[in-house]
């Protein structure tokens, strides 16, 4: 008997004295809601924020030295005495955070968080787990006082596995002239080539087409992302009495500094309806260019793009002079385009920093 009072005695004084050397950063995160997605969005997301300031998620409670606790419940509004669920207008549900100290099991904060639709609460989970966790003692961390969180440095806009992106484009399509089939190289005629009748000369064309683009773009590695847009820009230039729409990928190349991010990249470009100004029209084409951004909130950049696009077979033209000159019946241009382009790119969902 009196062994076994010896053993629990020892064996209390042990767990108490491991629990009292848990390094302030070994946390615990747990929660409930009526709705299994909610728990599981809220689970993942705050582990995320977890492992990106720097804390150990421990698998029991007993691990680690502080509980992260979260509960999802309907919001109610009191009407006439009688407690309600909320109005349309209003927030359908309330995020309810706790922080608690494992050694004392006290609460150390407690604080409400009003939101209706998931996706809305990507922007927000990291600023909730920073203000729960700005209250651990960043001391008594382990490794020491360099492991404390520095959100002034933090560079998790630069590390988002997707980017919704959005921007303003000015391109401006070079048409040049080919000499095929023209006297001189440069003018279409009436007659016979050797002896022409008449004479009209001609010029390239310059066109800018200003737009607009939307795209996703994946960072599946923390060096290569991948996007696909949708382009649309103004078309012939002379009455814009149509609009261009395009396909495009991006494969790119992020070179990342703590303030810019350059991204290199090769670039494919499908138009969906070719210009009805051309009997034959190059929808294909292929380029690169190269993206600037700087930091636009904690989730986002904005950025500038510089790009350039060629198409490898002619723009083939029905000859616009005929009675005057009518020869040759067609004319051919070699088509390329170069851009300029701003916008903004919001990043959702946490890569690990590099």
């Amino acid at each position: 008997m009196k062994n076994a009072l010896f053993f629990a005695v020892l064996t209390l004084f042990a767990v108490s004295s491991f629990a009292q050397s848990i390094p302030n950063d070994f946390l615990f995160i747990e929660g409930t809601a009526e709705n299994e997605e909610h728990r599981e969005f809220f689970l993942t997301n705050f582990a995320i924020e977890a492992a990106t300031f720097g804390y150990t998620v421990t698998k029991t409670k007993q691990e680690a030295a502080y509980t992260f606790r979260f509960s999802v419940i309907p919001n109610t509004v009191m009407i006439d005495g009688v407690q309600r669920p909320a109005p349309p207008n209003d927030n359908q549900y309330i995020l309810r955070i706790y922080l608690i100290n494992n050694k004392d099991n006290m609460v150390v904060l407690r604080f409400d968080f009003f939101f209706t639709q998931l996706i809305e609460m990507y922007e927000y989970t990291q600023l909730i787990f920073l203000k729960a966790t700005v209250y651990i003692p960043p001391a008594a961390r382990s490794g020491g006082a360099d492991r404390t969180v520095k959100t002034e440095d933090d560079r998790g806009w630069q590390n988002k596995w997707i980017y919704l992106r959005a921007s303003v484009n000015y391109p401006v399509v070079f048409h040049v002239l080919k000499p095929t089939g023209l006297v001189g190289g440069q003018a279409v005629y009436d007659g016979t080539f050797d002896a022409p009748v008449d004479m009209i000369p001609l010029e390239h064309k310059i066109q800018p087409q200003p737009g607009a683009t939307i795209g996703i773009e994946f960072q599946f590695l923390n060096f290569m992302s991948l996007e696909a847009n949708f382009q649309v820009s103004m078309g012939d230039t002379s009455t814009y009495s149509y609009y261009n729409t395009a396909a495009g990928a991006e494969l790119k190349f992020p070179i990342k500094t703590p303030f810019l991010i350059f991204e290199p990249y090769l670039a494919a470009n499908y138009l969906l309806n070719p210009s009805p100004l051309f009997t034959e029209f190059p929808s294909l084409s292929f380029g690169a260019g190269i993206q600037i951004a700087a930091k636009g909130g904690k989730h986002g950049t904005f950025f500038v793009d510089i790009n350039y696009l060629h198409s490898f077979t002619d723009a083939v033209m029905k000859n616009p002079y005929d009675p005057l000159a009518p020869n040759p019946e067609v004319l051919h241009y070699n088509r390329f385009v170069m851009g300029l382009g701003v916008g903004y790119k919001f990043g959702f969902f946490n890569k690990k920093k590099n």
